[in-house]
């Protein structure tokens, strides 16, 4: 199996679900749940990365709240410590992620220790040890994801999910990070995000592909216009999309690293997505499990 470093950041998720769709008019909620998670999406790929067999080895930034159930459970899911690096004095990330009956998610980050002051040199560090498989540039600060794109190009393969930042990046940034990968991983508003700020043809030159999730609907792989349908989820009960996306991009790099073609890769996505989906949290299903829960892409 691979040895591959996650680039991205640790948090405490706290998850809160109404029993009311959203709408453009909604200004507040009344919550029937409220759980605090582990999540952070390095952690949560990392999690589903180990689950797979795989060394995971997210580069992250924790604050002090880490050293102690979070660090307990990284060790009891196998995942590596190497590139985790406390930051004293400080609260870890933190995301408030608010989901309707109709699955939409409303989510807020506050994103912790960023690490600017030292990422480059801590980066170095884990760089002196045996060669990585494969890089995962998960959601982070804009010069962090490129700057890493960038140092660790070279690898066989380098994912690059933007999420929730895709929106605050411009087109240089955008660029800069598209040269250094392999494959871009979207969701539809992170794809349209990004060619709000540079044409979709341009996009398409920088990398060798792009995978556009869209919820329940097929998953596009460009070029080529791919599709891969989404099995119905649907059985009654409630679920949780927290970290679906996280779950998919694992599947989805495990799957190429085994040498699986593209569109393969993209239904062992969707596959891991939906056990993540059918439990509460990003880091609470079985990502070896041999029996799948329902499809679903984020």
């Amino acid at each position: 199996m691979g040895r591959i470093l996650i680039c991205g950041t640790l948090a405490y998720d706290d998850i809160g679900t109404f029993t009311s769709p959203w709408s453009a008019s909604t200004r507040n909620v009344k919550l029937d749940r409220l759980d605090r998670r582990f999540g952070g999406c390095a952690m949560n790929i990392a999690y589903n990365l180990a689950g797979l067999g795989h060394y995971a080895v997210p580069f992250a930034y924790a604050g002090d709240d880490y050293w102690g159930d979070y660090a307990r459970h990284v060790a009891a899911a196998g995942i590596s410590e190497a590139g985790i690096f406390g930051i004293p004095g400080t609260p870890s990330a933190r995301g408030i992620v608010l989901t309707g009956s109709d699955g939409v998610q409303f989510t807020a980050f506050y994103p912790g220790p960023s690490g600017l002051d030292r990422w480059q040199t801590d980066l170095d560090e884990l760089l002196t040890g045996p060669p990585y498989d494969a890089a995962i540039i998960a959601p982070d600060l804009p010069q962090k994801m490129s700057g890493c794109a960038r140092r660790l190009s070279a690898l066989p393969l380098v994912v690059w999910c933007p999420g929730q930042y895709a929106e605050m990046l411009t087109a240089t940034e955008i660029e800069a990070t598209l040269h250094a990968a392999h494959l871009l991983v979207v969701n539809r508003h992170e794809w349209q995000a990004l060619r709000d700020r540079l044409p979709e043809e341009r996009i398409c030159q920088q990398v060798a592909r792009v995978v556009i999730t869209d919820g329940p609907l097929p998953v596009t792989i460009l070029p080529g216009q791919i599709s891969v349908a989404v099995p119905d989820p649907s059985h009654g009960s409630r679920h949780d999309p927290t970290g679906c996306g996280d779950a998919f991009v694992a599947a989805l790099t495990s799957a190429l690293l085994a040498q699986s073609d593209i569109a393969t890769a993209v239904a062992a996505g969707i596959d891991l997505a939906g056990r993540c989906l059918a439990c509460r949290g990003a880091q609470s299903h079985a990502p070896g499990a041999a029996a799948p829960g329902p499809g679903f892409a984020p």
